[in-house]
């Protein structure tokens, strides 16, 4: 009876190290596919990553370029676009490189349109200069001086019929005709750069798009391994069962207790938190390289799901001032004006632009300007604290805050207190460089004010009415 009893616990014990030698040979090779997943998408991911910050840095080239006042800095950031765009071309993505080329296109026909704008623009000061009347030399300066994307029909009309009045006929439709195709390009130019933004925001889609479905593949192949694992678990408890019915009570401590755990564990890696899983380690070599795989995995999908996060955070901030970007503000402006449409609530939207930004960048550098952004940011964030409030970089050096149910008086005091944090500004190592704003306010009114593009539309209404009146000061819409 002896010998036979040994003989069943020496098969059994037969049984089990060969099940446990196999184990090896599968944990081996999902470790080493795990690895292999590791090296082949990460890196892809992290390509994905670095092209979608190149498109804002895109963008944001692009805005500077149509908004520089002379040509050297034009071919500074044209140049700058096509170092971006030339990466895009060592990419094997034929749709990438495609809307990589029709984008530095666009942006060099937006240069040519510009220097034809000033050409014209020097024409117009020599026609000017050549007619023998003195009471012109206002109007010599005044075309000197006026950028030629401020050359617009409407806000010309008055300027054109002064001049009609001091000219002659034939003088006079020449110059008008100068004018007036300066005032047709800028409408060209407009619809360029916004057609320009759209491809640059169909190219970010689809880098997030594109790094989306990698997730969604490396996470079907965990779960494909993860399921094969359970199966082959699931036998391997029924014989540590079986075994521990016969042997001894203290074999299923040993050995079941602790495979249901990594079992446990496997299957929590689906529903894992802010954190991978670890478990404890085992006192059995193999049953611990279960428990090394089944980490590896829990580590591998919490940094893909990390990976993904953080490329949905980057396709909704702006990367300079880490404030929310014109796509990201869009959206929530929308869900914004639905509740007030729905819930009948107030709602504020303060457009906020920097007083002559321009004049900063030009004395002391982008650099100083890029600080003042930064600053601005920093006071507008700590503005814009509870739930559905936002803080978002319009374009430039405008800035959009959104506060649901404020009333305007609450605007108004917000306001007032934004003038007063943004006079605390001082920049360079002596303080000596100050800052103030110019805010329009648009709230929500139905059937007047009753969509995002009208709020956008009143808002920035506003905010010229208080440039017009001396800037530093905040205007209400209506």
């Amino acid at each position: 009876m002896s010998v036979t009893l040994l003989m069943v616990v020496l098969g059994l014990l037969l049984i089990f190290t060969l099940a446990l030698t196999l184990s090896l040979g599968l944990l081996k090779d999902i470790s080493s596919k795990t690895e292999a997943t590791a090296e082949d998408y990460l890196p892809e991911l992290a390509r994905t990553q670095q092209d979608a910050l190149k498109v804002e840095k895109l963008g944001t080239y692009l805005d500077a370029a149509y908004r520089v006042q002379n040509a050297a800095e034009e071919r500074h950031y044209r140049l700058l676009s096509q170092v971006i765009i030339h990466s895009f071309m060592l990419d094997q993505d034929t749709y990438l490189m495609s809307e990589a080329n029709n984008i530095m296109f666009d942006i060099r026909e937006m240069l040519s349109v510009r220097q034809l704008q000033r050409e014209l623009q020097k024409q117009v000061q020599a026609q000017l200069n050549t007619v023998d009347y003195t009471d012109l030399s206002y109007f010599v300066g005044f075309f000197s001086a006026i950028s030629v994307q401020s050359i617009q029909q409407q806000s010309m009309q008055n300027t054109l019929e002064r001049l009609q009045t001091r000219m002659t006929p034939d003088g006079y439709e020449s110059l008008h005709y100068n004018i007036n195709f300066i005032s047709d390009l800028n409408v060209q130019l407009d619809w360029l750069v916004a057609d320009t933004h759209q491809r640059i925001e169909n190219l970010s889609s689809y880098l997030s798009s594109d790094a989306a479905l990698k997730a969604r593949l490396i996470t079907r192949d965990i779960a494909e391994d993860a399921l094969k694992i359970s199966n082959y678990f699931l036998i391997l408890i029924a014989l540590l069962i079986f075994f521990s019915a016969i042997i001894l009570f203290s074999f299923q401590r040993l050995i079941l207790r602790p495979v249901q755990l990594l079992v446990n564990g496997l299957r929590a890696i689906e529903g894992q938190g802010e954190q991978p899983i670890t478990l404890q380690p085992l006192c059995f070599k193999e049953l611990d390289t279960i428990r090394l795989s089944i980490e590896d995995y829990s580590s591998l999908a919490y940094r893909l799901q990390k990976a993904n996060q953080e490329l949905e955070r980057l396709s909704q901030i702006d990367g300079l001032t880490g404030l929310a970007n014109r796509r990201c503000l869009d959206q929530m402006l929308d869900v914004e004006v639905g509740r007030s449409l729905r819930y009948h609530h107030p709602l504020a939207v303060l457009m906020i632009d920097i007083d002559y930004f321009k004049r900063l960048n030009d004395s002391y550098g982008h650099q100083l300007g890029d600080e003042c952004l930064q600053e601005m940011a920093r006071i507008f964030q700590t503005f814009t604290q509870r739930p559905g409030e936002l803080a978002a970089r319009f374009g430039g050096e405008e800035f959009i805050l959104i506060f649901p149910e404020i009333t305007v008086e609450e605007a108004l005091r917000i306001a007032e207190s934004l003038h007063a944090e943004c006079r605390k500004i001082a920049l360079l190592p002596d303080k000596s460089v100050s800052i103030s704003v110019s805010i329009g306010i648009a709230c929500f009114q139905a059937g007047v004010t009753d969509s995002a593009e009208r709020l956008l539309k009143h808002a920035d209404q506003a905010l010229y009415q208080a440039k017009s009146t001396g800037r530093n000061c905040t205007r209400i819409y209506g």
